[in-house]
């Protein structure tokens, strides 16, 4: 937790710190006092406690004066403070015998934690978090994205995405019922007791706006609705809206034809439209498509139940020799690829000096692409606006962790879907 911060990185600890801790290069430390403090690092300082005690050993600083040095290091405004201070402790390491260029070390390794470096003690609430919330999501995955839903918009990955990964770990999901669900998400009941489905919130729905869901809350109240009559004339929904809870599946429990359920709504709210009145006739559209129903999700709730849009562009994909999410991971590492995907997330840290990353996803997985500063800048368009992105370049692989570092993109055009990317700048 403590190494995956900006000033670690950019201090270029993490790449050594791995390398140590899977035993593929040997643990080595500038100055012999410093084992007994980074030793259970791998010989790297990564919490702001281990920056006091080098100070206090080599430096000879007192606990008040390490403590300054540490609040001195907590915050990256106070940088050219920091440099100052951690000259000074050059200097009192030198007079105390440490040699000119293992102190230099010492100090131009410190300095990484101006930006964002973690004491001890975040560090472990955060493991704590981490590994409270794996335990929720291997053992209770329906109360586990029920929580995350609920909680959003805080977190990294959009609803869609969550859904996505909640499907491909098994967990059976249910699209917004006006009968059976509830203005959050819910858990749901399955034939297994053990293992209940999720169902989407009304909060989802697009084009509700906060009056419509206090309406339909409070005409609910502690009753469920009984058909779409009944929630149309107690929540006294206009046409509008009545139409985004067709469009959304909401009313599925009474009538599964979405453009059927969306003419009871209609007639249910009156003739609004003088010049398009709702008739009194009966209405048997075609059975909407499997593709259509997941464009339709898109657009109406930003989450799909029934699939993923890239689900009906794999045999074009594939006769293009374009590879998936699933067939990245056979890969050894070093061939050129061609992959495409939805991409959900955008990050250009200041930290990437340019770089940008994108998070692609697929119906099997995620593909993470690297954009590099002069890739960026040839295809700005594409690695920044896109919703569909189809990107040629070298598959790296090191360990667990698996990059495409792109070197050609171009925009998979596909009919109109609404979705926008998290950004991060």
């Amino acid at each position: 937790m403590a190494l995956i911060r900006p000033g670690p990185i950019q201090a270029n600890f993490v790449h050594p710190y791995t390398r140590r801790r899977r035993g593929l290069e040997p643990v080595t430390y500038a100055h012999e006092d410093l084992e007994p403090i980074l030793k259970r690092t791998q010989g790297i300082p990564i919490f702001q406690e281990q920056a006091m005690a080098i100070a206090m050993k080599l430096g000879g600083y007192s606990a008040a004066q390490a403590d300054e040095l540490r609040r001195t290091m907590g915050h990256i405004r106070k940088v050219e403070r920091l440099h100052r201070v951690l000259e000074q402790l050059r200097s009192r390491m030198i007079e105390r015998g440490v040699k000119e260029d293992v102190a230099a070390q010492i100090a131009e390794d410190l300095k990484s934690f101006a930006n964002y470096g973690f004491p001890e003690s975040h560090a472990w609430s955060f493991a704590l978090i981490a590994y409270a919330t794996g335990y929720l999501k291997a053992h209770y995955p329906a109360e586990f994205y029920a929580g995350l839903l609920n909680s959003w918009p805080m977190g990294f990955y959009p609803p869609s995405t969550l859904i996505h990964d909640a499907r491909r770990h098994g967990l059976k999901v249910l699209p917004p019922c006006m009968r059976d669900g509830d203005w959050e998400c819910t858990t749901a009941p399955t034939d297994n007791p053990e293992k209940p489905a999720l169902r989407i919130g009304w909060r989802h729905i697009r084009g509700l706006g906060e009056k419509s869901l206090e309406a339909l809350k409070t005409a609910r109240g502690w009753d469920r609705f009984a058909s779409i009559d009944d929630v149309v004339q107690r929540a006294r929904l206009q046409r509008a809206d009545a139409l985004q809870l067709a469009r959304a599946g909401a009313f599925g429990c009474w009538e599964p034809d979405r453009r059927r359920a969306a003419w009871v709504a209609i007639r249910a709210v009156g003739d609004s439209l003088p010049l398009a009145p709702a008739r009194r006739t009966s209405y048997s559209p075609r059975p909407l498509t499997r593709d259509e129903l997941i464009f339709l999700d898109y657009f109406s709730v930003g989450i799909s139940v029934s699939g993923h849009p890239m689900e009906h562009l794999r045999e074009k994909l594939r006769a293009a020799g374009a590879l998936d999410s699933r067939e990245l991971e056979q890969l050894e590492g070093g061939e050129r690829i061609v992959t495409a995907g939805l991409v959900t997330i955008r990050q250009q840290p200041q930290s990437a000096k340019g770089t940008v990353f994108l998070l692609m996803e697929d119906e099997f997985g995620f593909i993470n692409v690297i954009v590099s500063k002069k890739m960026v800048e040839k295809y700005s368009e594409v690695v920044k606006f896109s919703t569909f992105v189809v990107v040629q370049g070298r598959f790296e692989r090191d360990g667990g962790v698996r990059n495409v570092i792109g070197q050609k993109f171009s925009e998979l055009e596909v009919k109109q879907l609404v979705h926008a990317s998290r950004d991060f700048h």
